[in-house]
């Protein structure tokens, strides 16, 4: 890396225009693939013409799945932005800031990957899964394990962050309560997508409906439910 001494200090506005374009990518790079995957879809109607319930599903997994993984990578983007505007600009978090924006462009090939995988099961005849179920499963697996981390990192980077202007005595009460919030949010998230995932991969519920659960997780107050459950907790 270049010494600060050649590029100046690290501000939060020289990452902030980075990461608006970088999400930008991935959002496109998400959308894609819709046409060709709604093509698939047709095509298999056209081939199995009797199939009603297998093409609808493809199309629900397709249309509704897209819906969510955006929502999802909405929600990674605006807790990037907070982040960043709110930590401290450090090489450890700019490591961790790095590895957010690397397991959040794995989100479009892994959902496109998963929508693929299926397609194909639910046109096999009788379903016939075998060794095909279990990449089925991995590649389900894969996709919540990229979620969890990316949520992981940044409520690793709020906490350090606390602690840190903790033992430095800052008084910036508001840069504390956003890093609370984000770690609640952030906490709360990850708990949830492995409560998802337990169901999912216990068959329990098929995608869409996973994803689905989760974007709707972005929109409810659960970061205020978690700072009152730990309230609760320490109050008592």
């Amino acid at each position: 890396m270049l010494p600060r001494g050649l590029i100046g200090d690290i501000k939060p506005e020289n990452w902030l225009g980075l990461i608006d374009a970088l999400y930008a990518i991935i959002l496109t790079l998400l959308l894609i693939e819709l046409p060709t995957q709604i093509l698939d879809v047709i095509k298999e109607y056209e081939l199995h013409p009797n199939l009603h319930s297998i093409v609808l599903n493809s199309l629900e997994l397709s249309l509704l799945g897209y819906a969510s993984v955006f929502i999802l990578v909405y929600d990674i983007w605006t807790h990037h932005r907070l982040i960043i505007s709110n930590s401290v600009l450090g090489r450890v978090n700019l490591s961790l800031g790095i590895i957010i924006l690397f397991l959040c462009s794995l989100l479009p090939p892994i959902f496109h990957v998963v929508s693929q995988l299926k397609r194909d099961l639910l046109t096999r005849e009788y379903t016939s899964i075998g060794a095909f179920s279990f990449i089925f499963s991995d590649a389900r697996f894969a996709g919540f394990l990229t979620i969890a981390c990316t949520y992981g990192c940044i409520a690793l980077i709020a906490a350090k962050d606390i602690r840190f202007l903790r033992l430095r005595g800052s008084k910036a009460e508001s840069r504390m309560i956003v890093l609370k919030r984000l770690i609640s949010s952030s906490i709360a998230m990850v708990f949830a997508i492995v409560f998802v995932a337990i169901l999912s991969l216990g068959g329990h519920i098929s995608p869409p409906a996973p994803l689905i659960l989760l974007a709707l997780c972005t929109h409810l107050p659960i970061d205020k439910l978690m700072i009152q459950l730990k309230q609760r907790i320490l109050g008592r």
